[in-house]
């Protein structure tokens, strides 16, 4: 019976990891079928061509799923293509190939580098093919944000299309000349370059071109938040990516379906358009997407109640996500996993994953901080490194079958040792059992006492650790709350605001004791002639300006008071001594006075802040505004008009070139309200779905609110505030400043 037991359980292990090392077969049969044939082709001296198109073949199957691999074998095809005559078309195309996976990437050095090679190489074989290899080294500019040099290479292409007649490539770099004005905020000037691509794409019945400019024209309804029109251009997009066989770009589409849907709350259309796309990305390996989406799939299924199916998929993004270190699935798996355990009221693990996706959240701040500057940084040594990881890999692939049959023989080798020994042993123990079992007990009982006093002597230096960290906190504690107070002596005091704007409050709530908001006022009187050299019948107004801002700086508690800190006495510089008091100036002087002190061309420092500025004329009756992301709200009547911050920081790592803020002028002939915030509101996660008050929801909120009493606004905002959060931590500070001004 025991034998018979035992082949059964050999039996069914060695199908076992029969079927693993078939699966594993399987996958990459192809590939290595295609490698015999490549050695074979080297071995027997076929001609060149042929071997570059079973190469061409290789690099088509891994350029998604294996970049590193594919990049090898672009590498053999290049010196293949050297060693042939009248080759310089065929080395150009290689080149171009090796560019495109250093881009997809990000080694956008040697990316530009292989552009560069191809399109010197085309030049006098293939002009069209030229002038493609110059317009892709015109991306890696775009990509690094060098936009002067991306549209002069773009315009140097398109010249070239132009004069050989070529409509599509003409189109393509209508394009990305549009992408260009897009990412400057020139929506108009972008629309037009995009239609203009359509125009010519579907001339020539290109559905890809059309397909493209579908896309980009969807970015423009988006950031003027017209969904429907959205909507459209990316259904536009989809349909003629189908037609076009472009299911990668699908995906994409999809996904973006997906998360303007979520955005929307219509969480069944959003779940239909995630799935398309996971569906397809898991045909091509793209684990990272993969994981994106089942954050997006398990935010669904919480929202909608359905708690375990949401678990499931965040620790499936989380499990991904931790294998391959992607910090921002990580993270935002983390925060689904601590919503999930707070609803269920799993208090503890609620704890647990809130204090992971703290820690994931700075790490994800850090990388991205250390990657603005790797990217530049880039040398030859990563190119054999690289080189190293792709022969490692295809090594372990050609040696994988080997590696399971002999796992699987040394499997069924150790089960019959094993069986043989547990047979001998037993009735070996059984023998020695009785004679032994009370000294066993004897020496038990000894253990255990020994065991008792380690224990009691740790228990004594827990304690006296524990009496050490708490004798720190209270240090520390007490160091913070002395920076709370220095802190709260900077900002203006409020008495002094009400004198200039006697209708008015101040919402000021730091997520901690110390802030990384912070308000600011000052008063500035302009210089008057001397009495002597005045008008006797001039008015007596000094013609001085009221200033207001709201500053947002990087980061909460300690490092983001540090920055506020910095803020204000720039601003008090700036103002009071320069004497610069439109807002876009002293926005601009702020950014250069952050970015020169931190040293920010020099060091990795990346710290900025967001701002609002209002400066009040009231002789005049105009208020101008400008600001680094922040917006303005103001009501006049029953009217109530968003202006829009610059899509930029103060500080940080920018090109100082494009580095400029904008003027609003506001007439307040007639009484205004206005309100000026920090984003800490209006990104506060509660309600009865754990998702984020949202900024047109927060909006909206002010205008119905805006005819109470101001020191009933403030009241009602901090109400709401509480009741929206719930539960749940606040997530960072919070500043609103409204007054009404005439």
């Amino acid at each position: 019976m025991k034998l018979r037991s035992l082949h059964i359980i050999i039996t069914v292990l060695f199908a076992l990891c029969a079927s693993i090392a078939a699966r594993g077969q399987q996958s990459s049969t192809l590939l290595d079928s295609l490698n015999r044939r490549l050695q074979r082709n080297y071995e027997n001296g076929v001609q060149p061509e042929e071997n570059l198109k079973i190469l061409r073949t290789i690099y088509d199957m891994t350029k998604i799923s294996s970049p590193y691999l594919a990049l090898e074998y672009a590498g053999q095809a290049l010196q293949l293509s050297s060693s042939i005559e009248d080759s310089v078309a065929s080395q150009a195309e290689w080149y171009e190939a090796i560019a495109d996976i250093y881009f997809e990437q990000k080694v956008y050095y040697l990316a530009m580098k292989n552009y560069y090679e191809s399109h010197l190489l085309y030049k006098s074989e293939d002009p069209i093919r030229s002038a493609y290899a110059l317009m892709y080294y015109g991306d890696t500019y775009y990509i690094q944000s060098v936009e002067e040099e991306a549209m002069r290479n773009y315009k140097k292409a398109d010249s070239i299309f132009i004069h050989n007649n070529h409509n599509e490539g003409h189109g393509e770099t209508m394009l990305r000349m549009g992408r260009v004005e897009l990412g400057r905020y020139q929506y108009e000037k972008a629309m037009d370059y995009f239609q203009k691509a359509l125009g010519f794409a579907k001339s020539i019945n290109s559905t890809k071109l059309q397909a493209d400019a579908y896309s980009y024209m969807a970015e423009i309804y988006d950031q003027d938040e017209d969904y429907e029109n959205e909507e459209t251009q990316l259904n536009n997009a989809v349909t003629q990516y189908r037609m076009a066989g472009e299911k990668y770009e699908m995906a994409k589409i999809y996904f973006r379906l997906g998360e303007m849907h979520f955005k929307n709350e219509k969480l069944d259309d959003a779940y239909t358009n995630f799935m398309r796309s996971y569906n397809i990305f898991t045909g091509f390996g793209t684990l990272r997407q993969v994981a994106a989406i089942d954050n997006r799939l398990g935010r669904i299924g919480y929202l909608q109640g359905d708690f375990a199916t949401a678990e499931i998929q965040a620790k499936r993004s989380l499990s991904t996500a931790d294998i391959n270190q992607w910090l921002d699935e990580k993270a935002e798996a983390l925060q689904l996993l601590s919503d999930i355990n707070n609803r269920l009221g799993r208090v503890d693990s609620a704890y647990i994953y809130l204090s992971r996706f703290t820690a994931a959240s700075d790490s994800v701040f850090l990388a991205k901080k250390e990657e603005s500057f790797s990217e530049l940084q880039i040398t030859i040594s990563t190119q054999e490194k690289e080189k190293e990881l792709a022969i490692a890999e295809q090594t372990i692939q050609r040696k994988q079958n080997v590696t399971n049959m002999i796992i699987i023989i040394s499997i069924i080798v150790a089960l019959f040792l094993v069986y043989a020994s547990i047979n001998f042993l037993r009735a070996k123990k059984m023998n020695s059992l009785l004679s032994k079992t009370n000294d066993e007990i004897n020496q038990k009982n000894t253990e255990i006492t020994k065991q008792r006093d380690q224990l009691e002597h740790v228990t004594a230096e827990l304690r006296q650790r524990n009496d050490d960290i708490e004798a720190v906190n209270e240090a520390i504690n007490s160091s913070i709350k002395y920076a709370a107070r220095i802190q709260g002596a900077m900002l203006p005091n409020a008495d002094f605001i009400k004198q200039h704007f006697p209708d008015g409050f101040i919402y000021f709530h730091p997520r901690e004791m110390v802030s990384g908001d912070f308000y600011w006022f000052s008063e500035v009187k302009s210089q008057r002639p001397p009495t002597l050299f005045r008008r006797k019948d001039a008015a007596e107004d000094d013609g001085s300006r009221l200033i207001l801002a709201v500053i947002d700086c990087t980061g909460h508690g300690v490092p983001g008071a540090f920055m506020s800190m910095l803020g204000d006495a720039f601003l008090n510089q700036i103002v009071n001594l320069q004497k610069i008091v439109k807002p876009d100036e002293i926005l601009n002087e702020l950014h250069n006075l952050v970015r020169a002190t931190l040293q920010q061309e020099t060091t990795e420092n990346n710290d900025g802040m967001d701002a609002a500025i209002i400066v009040v004329d009231k002789a005049a009756h105009t208020l101008q505004y400008a600001g680094a992301k922040n917006p303005l709200i103001y009501i006049q009547g029953d009217k109530a008009e968003k202006i829009n911050g610059d899509l930029k920081s103060i500080g940080g790592i920018q090109k100082e070139e494009f580095h400029t803020f904008t003027c609003h002028e506001i007439d307040i002939t007639t009484p205004t309200t206005i309100y000026i915030y920090s984003d800490g509101y209006q990104d506060q996660f509660g309600g009865e779905k754990g998702r984020k008050f949202m900024a047109k929801k927060f909006r909206e909120f002010l205008v119905e609110i805006s005819n109470l009493p101001f020191t009933q606004q403030n009241e009602t905002l901090y109400k709401r505030f509480l009741e929206w959060r719930g539960n749940t931590i606040q997530m960072d500070d919070t500043t609103i400043l409204g007054v009404k001004v005439s």
